[in-house]
C-alpha cells in the first residue's frame, strides 16, 4: 500500500507547487532577471567547452 501512497503523495505536492499564486512584484522580476543572466551564462561556458 506505502508503494501507491509514496508516489500519489509526490502527484499531489507538484499539483499544489504548480497551482501556487504568481506574485509580481519588483523584487521576483529583479530575481528572475538575474537568475536568466545566470543560467544563460552557464549555458554559454558549457556551449563553448564542447
Amino acid at each position: 500500500m506505502q508503494i501507491l501512497i509514496i508516489p500519489i503523495g509526490f502527484i499531489l505536492w507538484y499539483f499544489a507547487y504548480e497551482s501556487k499564486p504568481i506574485n509580481n512584484d519588483e523584487v521576483t522580476s529583479f530575481w528572475e532577471k538575474e537568475n536568466y543572466v545566470k543560467r544563460t551564462k552557464l549555458l554559454n561556458i558549457l556551449k563553448a567547452s564542447y
